[in-house]
């Protein structure tokens, strides 16, 4: 935009000067026409003067011939209007000096003033130019400061993106501590309730061996079964699946214990193996001895 301003103050020069040349050329148009009135008024009054003279000659009597010299006669006999005559000469001839020395002002001047207006015309071209670019620089800054609107609307709503994404990662931290929070909880009512739940799963029953020993000739020959009492401690019916192994036996069967019964597995051996289940319970295994 200050690039755009000089030419303003070239104009304002340029044109001052041009005004001055101008009223200068106008002022000695007026000289020149002021002395070429007083000149052709000296010219008639010298016109007039001569007239005057020849017409004062001629109406004398002519010369007697012993006179020889009559215009010297003549001049003598009317100073005065000789006087005038070359006074008026002499105002003529420094007039038309004055004239000459104004007609070569004048020329000067014109000369300026020519070259004043073809300076005018270069200024007002360079003007256009500068407009034009004024014109184009005004564009593009109208442009960059849409642009930065554009760019400052952009920010708002990225900072307003920023505000709410913040508020939901508080809103985010606050739920992962109370989850954190309730999580810390649940591991101790988990491990409170952990033995009890093993307790549970305890199956309720008891177990008891006893050593049976069958007719006379099994006593002589020391040899007796193993009994296994299972007691159910439940106060209700308790179901129970029994599998049996051993070195010569393999049995599985299902059977019912009712409340506060007792299921007596006979005819065990020493080393047999016996498994008890139950739906929701940890299994029972037991190894006779």
């Amino acid at each position: 935009m200050n690039d755009a301003a000089v030419p303003y103050g070239k104009k304002s020069t340029q044109g001052g000067s041009f005004f001055g040349i101008f009223v200068a050329c106008l002022l000695l148009a007026v000289i020149i026409l002021i002395l070429t009135i007083k000149v052709r008024h000296l010219n008639a009054k010298l016109a007039q003067d001569a007239d005057a003279q020849k017409q004062s000659s001629a109406a004398k009597p002519d010369a007697p011939a012993d006179k020889p010299d009559a215009p010297a006669a003549a001049k003598a006999d009317n100073p005065q209007a000789q006087a005038d005559l070359a006074s008026a000469r002499a105002q003529s001839a420094d007039l038309q000096a004055q004239l000459d020395k104004a007609k070569g002002q004048s020329a000067d001047l014109q000369s300026q003033l020519d070259r004043a207006k073809s300076q005018s015309e270069a200024v007002q071209s360079q003007l256009e130019k500068e407009t034009g670019r004024s014109a184009e620089l005004q564009a593009q800054v109208d442009r960059a400061s849409a642009q930065s609107a554009d760019l400052k609307t952009q920010l708002g709503d990225d900072a307003a993106r920023l505000s709410q994404l913040a508020a939901q990662l508080d809103q985010s931290k606050s739920q992962s501590a109370d989850l954190q929070s309730r999580l810390h909880k649940a591991e101790g009512d988990i491990a409170q309730m952990r033995p009890l739940a093993q307790k549970a799963r305890q199956m309720p029953i008891e177990t008891s061996y006893e050593t049976v020993r069958g007719g006379p000739f099994e006593f002589v020959n020391s040899r007796s079964s193993i009994t296994l009492h299972i007691n159910n401690l439940y106060l209700e019916p308790f179901n129970v699946d029994i599998t049996i192994t051993g070195p010569s036996k393999s049995l599985s069967y299902s059977i019912t214990i009712r409340a506060g019964g007792t299921l007596s597995v006979e005819k065990l051996a020493a080393g047999d193996k016996v498994d008890i289940a139950s739906q929701g319970y940890d299994p029972v295994s037991v190894t006779v001895q």
